[in-house]
């Protein structure tokens, strides 16, 4: 049986629900949908899900969910004796695609997605050349077959073989089907034979759409040329990854390797946790609350169900802590701690509804714009305000504001995937993906994980923001980009000269600052703040660390934005956006596009890219042209003056 672990966080993204990933022994499997998670491993063994319950209020309300749930770990009856409960749970996988072929005899064969431990090529010619009896009927290991077949409504499937060769949607052959291989690297290399009728068949084409003036606008030559009758062969609704097929969507199909990028992409709504209550909740009442005194009691009573009271609380009062806050104010940490209570009223609670649907992600991190500008005091939230005075002038003359976040929390929740784009999907398409049947009213959840870390917010000058983005050349150069990036993904917005900047800056700075904090690369992320509105316009952007391990919580990245060090940083990032090592191929490509979907111009990974981790729109709108200039104009970027080509 195959078997293998994965960490906690990337059964959010990027191997969620209905992801492949590959094993240790070399398995390509599949991750089960959210129906089958916390299944007891035997009959007889107790699973309360409730402890791995998160609560988020503010993604409750957007992701129209009653509440969270991390994934489980795997715990062991050894590693902690007294536990009885939530031992061995484990998230189910499958063994995704069915179809597997003997690397000597190249003979393809099909197995259901449930099959368990290693399949030996059973051909007759491994029998007669077994060197030893004991060997006989026990060929070579199979492996599985690199392709599948993928549609924009998220199915997923077994690549057709047999229709393929035969061309026909419904053959009437049913022999041995062989993978042979011409030694070449491309699709042109290799075909699919049949043993009985000799028929054979190349994959060249397999992976490519066109344009032909439909509709919709666009097939496959997979959908177009599979039949030789000229019936289209499209989409049966296939979903491996919940054990059945819904129905047929009549999409075209397209093959695709099953490691390509385009197969799977996640769709997670992040939030950074901004304090419910009102300010007058005691801050040391919320530390006291969510201290080792009280907190495994809450834990416990919420895993009960029972509401915890302000009388029981002060019964578990060993030290008397409690003894010098009213009820009422105990009543109201207990709303901000267990997230019982709805949208406060001011600025959050202009928000009258937070749905994805609804609400845009600009208006959605609007309160966390509001909450990073001033200083803050909270166990989840810290937020310090230093003396702008002791910064140096290159610091002061490129932000208006900086703040240095010693404590967020962030909750991370996959919400439902798509495939061959990452184009918008409405809410309940999404999470319809994740689970093969409906949920009890008041057990509607999404998986989820939360991490504490740590942050640099910084923010550009309105004016002198304004002032840019209103010159032509930058118009220009932003249109040109905008151009592409609809072609490419089909967003309905605009790209605006200053999300490039203010995105591209983000780079340039987490670049430098993986050099001089000494994080991993992936441990730093960006989140931007961007909107033109000339009522409530945003420019600010916060890189921070949520990892869930040991980065982020040593104050590594707080030290680099503090006055002192904070100028080098800065100073470093903007000389290196000046000159990449691949200028002047780099820079000159920015007029033409590069990248996916040529959605960057001056960026590329010697420069400006990061792992896709880290950044929110895929490593596109990227442009060091916009910050510091081009070679053909040097006055086009917001740092011209102070870069390279001013």
């Amino acid at each position: 049986m195959s078997s293998g672990s994965i960490r906690r966080s990337q059964l959010i993204s990027p191997f969620g629900v209905g992801a492949m990933t590959v094993l240790v022994d070399g398995t390509s499997v599949i991750s089960a949908g959210l129906d089958h998670w916390f299944r007891p491993a035997r009959e007889d063994d107790e699973v309360n899900p409730a402890e791995f319950r998160i609560e988020e209020w503010r993604l409750r309300n957007r992701l129209k969910v009653d509440y969270f749930q991390a994934p489980p770990p795997y715990i062991t009856s050894n590693e902690d004796p007294d536990k009885r409960h939530n031992l061995k749970l484990s998230i189910p996988f499958l063994r995704f695609p069915g179809w597997n072929f003997c690397a000597y005899c190249r003979r393809l064969v099909k197995r259901p997605y449930h099959f368990r431990g290693r399949l030996h090529c059973d051909d007759e010619s491994h029998v007669e050349g077994a060197r030893s009896a004991r060997r006989r009927g026990k060929g070579p290991v199979m492996a599985q077959v690199p392709f599948v077949v993928i549609c924009e409504d998220g199915h997923l499937g077994d690549f057709p073989w047999e229709e393929w060769v035969h061309r026909s949607a419904n053959p009437g052959c049913n022999a041995v089907l062989r993978l042979k291989s011409s030694g070449g690297g491309s699709l042109a290399n290799q075909k699919v034979q049949c043993d009985t009728c000799s028929a054979e068949r190349r994959l060249t084409g397999v992976t490519t759409a066109m344009s032909v003036g439909t509709e919709d606008g666009s097939t496959t030559v997979l959908s177009r040329d599979l039949d030789k009758s000229k019936a289209e062969y499209t989409c049966q609704g296939w979903r491996p990854w919940l054990g059945e097929a819904e129905e047929a969507c009549g999409r075209p199909v397209r093959g695709s390797l099953r490691g390509s990028s385009n197969v799977y992409f996640p769709l997670v709504e992040s939030s950074i946790y901004l304090p419910q209550g009102s300010s007058a909740v005691p801050e040391g009442l919320l530390r006291s609350l969510t201290g080792a005194q009280f907190s495994p009691a809450l834990a416990l009573l919420k895993m009960s169900h029972h509401a915890p009271r302000v009388d029981t609380l002060r019964s578990m009062d060993t030290s008397g802590v409690l003894s010098y806050y009213r009820a009422e104010q105990i009543e109201e940490a207990l709303n901000e701690v267990l997230g019982r209570k709805g949208p406060p009223s001011g600025e959050q609670g202009d928000q009258a509804e937070y749905s994805l649907d609804t609400l845009s992600p600009t208006d959605w991190r609007r309160p966390e714009y509001a909450r990073l500008r001033d200083e803050m005091d909270n166990p989840n939230l810290v937020v310090a305000k230093p003396w702008e005075e002791d910064y140096g002038d290159v610091v002061r003359d490129a932000f208006s504001r900086v703040r240095l976040v010693e404590v967020l929390r962030e909750t991370r929740a996959l919400w439902g995937f798509t495939r061959v784009t990452s184009q918008n999907v409405n809410l309940k398409v999404g999470k319809s993906r994740l689970r093969r049947h409906p949920t009890r009213p008041g057990h509607d959840w999404l998986p989820a994980y939360t991490v504490k870390g740590e942050g640099i917010y910084l923010e550009l000058n309105e004016n002198r923001l304004r002032e840019w983005e209103g010159r032509e050349n930058v118009r220009a150069r932003t249109v040109n980009l905008s151009s592409r990036f609809h072609a490419a993904q089909g967003d309905p917005d605009d790209v605006t000269p200053r999300e490039v900047l203010v995105h591209t800056l983000a780079h340039l700075l987490i670049n430098q600052l993986i050099f001089d904090c000494g994080y991993s690369t992936a441990s730093l992320r960006e989140r931007l703040f961007v909107s033109d509105d000339e009522e409530r316009p945003m420019a600010g952007l916060l890189i921070y660390t949520a990892a869930g391990d040991a980065d982020g919580t040593m104050g590594g990245l707080v030290r680099m934005g503090k006055p002192g060090n904070l100028e080098h940083v800065w100073a470093s990032a903007l000389d290196n956006a000046g000159w990449c090592s691949t200028d002047p191929i780099c820079m000159e490509l920015g007029e033409t596009g590069q990248g996916p979907g040529s959605c960057n111009l001056a960026a590329c990974h010697s420069c400006a890219l990061l792992p896709e981790t880290s950044c929110e729109k895929f490593n596109q709108l990227l442009d060091r042209g916009l910050v510091v200039g081009s070679l053909k104009d040097s006055g086009l970027g917001y740092f011209s003056s102070q870069g390279l080509y001013g």
